[in-house]
């Protein structure tokens, strides 16, 4: 394997959350011949991710800027860690000149229609066709359809949502060849000029707005009125090197900033998605609340994160004691009607859904 395609391994296992393998090999790219100082560079702005010690991140940053010394977003990064750990209360004010963005060539952006509150935009997260956009675009909603262009739709189904995060996940049945690169988090500074992408042509312009240090992880403040957003969400922020930095949402912060979803955040989130998928393959999703139920697989009839009503698949027998342990309940006296004592919400049987007169169950 070539050292430009292990060091695209690296990062796919830092996007991962694979930290372990990525360090070995970062740690032996960084002195591969085979790379040239630009490559030598990434390796070492993504090794910087590795680990949170500001001193261990500074070093990183600075070797890769000996590599690459032309880099402005190198630059800006380390300036912006070593200001912060001078001053760690307070962040570099915003300057008044901002670079401008101009991509080459737009890298594609995909419709998302019949969500619950109207057309959005969304990004290709893996090469598999799962696609992320805006919670706030989907809602309740199971399925939807994904626009390539005006020739090609795809059935798309909503796999996972996190409203505290403003994020959905739709699988398309698609493959792709390439994935659009994220910026290592080192690499998002304030000031950083992008342009937002919306599927149709749409093109807004702005810059990374002073952080809130507390919830950068997450967040990312734009220069963006919220008016001039083009629909409901998840159009993909670029930097002038094409990077991914985040999705932009119909958020905002005290002062009316535009806010977007740190792409790092995304990756993160997404790994977590499909690690839960692993363990627990036959879950189903859960259209009110957007996370991953077993209640189904055991003959429950309702979901163990917000008791919100399933369908039933006579498939899946009772098993009570497993039902029990995932709704957290057993104390409770037994369902007049089926006699599960599992508990109930809502003063509903969390087994068979029906009415329960108060008093029936301990777990009210």
């Amino acid at each position: 394997m070539s050292a430009q395609n292990e060091l695209r391994q690296a990062i796919e296992l830092m996007q991962d959350g694979q930290a372990v393998p990525a360090v070995d090999l970062l740690n032996r790219l960084v002195e591969s011949a085979e790379l040239d100082g630009k490559g030598r560079a990434a390796a070492y702005v993504w090794l910087a991710e590795s680990r949170e010690d500001s001193g261990f991140k500074i070093r990183c940053l600075e070797r890769a800027l000996e590599q690459d010394p032309d880099n402005r977003q190198i630059r800006q990064g380390l300036q912006q860690l070593i200001a912060a750990r001078a001053q760690p209360s307070q962040l570099p004010a915003m300057g008044a000149e901002r670079n401008r963005v101009e991509l080459r060539e737009a890298p594609p952006v995909i419709g998302i229609v019949g969500g619950l509150n109207g057309m959005a935009s969304g990004v290709f997260v893996d090469g598999r066709g799962l696609i992320a956009t805006t919670s706030y675009a989907i809602g309740s909603i199971e399925r939807v359809t994904v626009t390539l262009d005006a020739q090609r739709r795809l059935a798309g189904e909503v796999v996972r949502r996190l409203p505290t995060h403003d994020l959905a996940l739709v699988d398309a049945p698609l493959r792709i060849a390439r994935v659009t690169a994220a910026a290592p988090a080192s690499m998002i500074v304030e000031n950083t000029a992008f342009i937002a992408l919306g599927y149709g042509g749409a093109r807004l312009r702005g810059a990374l707005a002073q952080f809130n240090s507390r919830r950068a992880r997450q967040w990312l403040r734009t220069t963006i009125p919220p008016v001039q957003m083009p629909d409901a969400g998840g159009n993909p922020l670029y930097d002038d090197n094409g990077q991914l930095l985040g999705l932009l949402t119909r958020n905002v912060d005290g002062a009316g900033n535009t806010l977007a979803l740190n792409m790092s955040q995304v990756l993160a989130l997404t790994s977590q998605w499909k690690r839960d998928r692993r363990l627990m393959p036959d879950a189903c999703y859960c259209v009110a609340c957007g996370s991953l139920t077993r209640a189904p697989l055991f003959g429950g009839s309702h979901c163990e994160t917000c008791g919100a009503a399933q369908p039933i698949d006579n498939a899946f027998p009772r098993q009570i004691d497993k039902l029990a342990a995932l709704y957290g309940a057993g104390d409770g006296a037994p369902c007049p009607h089926c006699d599960a004592q599992v508990g109930a919400y809502n003063d509903r049987c969390l087994r068979c859904g029906h009415k329960m007169a108060r008093g029936e169950s301990a777990r009210n």
